[in-house]
């Protein structure tokens, strides 16, 4: 079973990260970057912004693009994810992108990662829903043993109110 905790979607945080891969989703009309991908892009000195601009990169839904990161980040690389258009992104999108990154980390063969719930650097969609369609769509038969979620830091008390209701769900007697 995969371990999870949250990490805020600050550059003190993302600095602090220590972790063998990052998956970062972004909509292939979001620019400049936002959220997390915004800060790591920021970090980075553009060099995500750069890929983009040299057309290495578009976003389009299901498109992905490893970097190995520099000394900057205590991070082995970065998983650039393509979304799509965020004007067509709504729940059933999220959800194939789910699938897409969590094969993406399976085949990774990584112990450990972080990423950014798709839709969730522009607020598509509630960092609830969004958790809940990862936890669907989630790796279960990976290497992988501890996930870290980046979100914004008032929105971490509602997660943890979720992985509390499914671990009473899964004590239960009845459940």
């Amino acid at each position: 079973m995969i371990a999870y905790d949250f990490v805020a979607s600050s550059a003190q945080s993302l600095d602090e990260l220590q972790t063998e891969l990052i998956v970062l989703p972004f909509f292939s009309d979001e620019r400049p970057l936002s959220g997390a991908t915004g800060l790591i892009d920021w970090r980075l000195c553009g060099a995500l912004s750069r890929k983009l601009m040299a057309g290495y990169l578009d976003g389009r839904f299901g498109e992905k693009a490893l970097m190995i990161t520099p000394q900057k980040l205590k991070s082995e690389g970065v998983l650039l994810v393509g979304l799509g258009a965020s004007t067509a992104f709504d729940a059933e999108v999220a959800k194939r992108a789910c699938a897409v990154v969590a094969k993406a980390l399976t085949e990774s063969k990584v112990s450990n990662a972080a990423l950014t719930l798709p839709g969730r650097s522009m607020g598509l969609l509630p960092a609830l829903q969004s958790m809940q369609l990862w936890l669907a769509a989630s790796p279960d038969n990976a290497q992988i043993e501890e996930t870290s979620v980046i979100e914004r830091a008032e929105e971490h008390r509602a997660l943890d109110s979720l992985f509390d209701a499914l671990r009473r769900q899964a004590e239960s007697p009845l459940g």
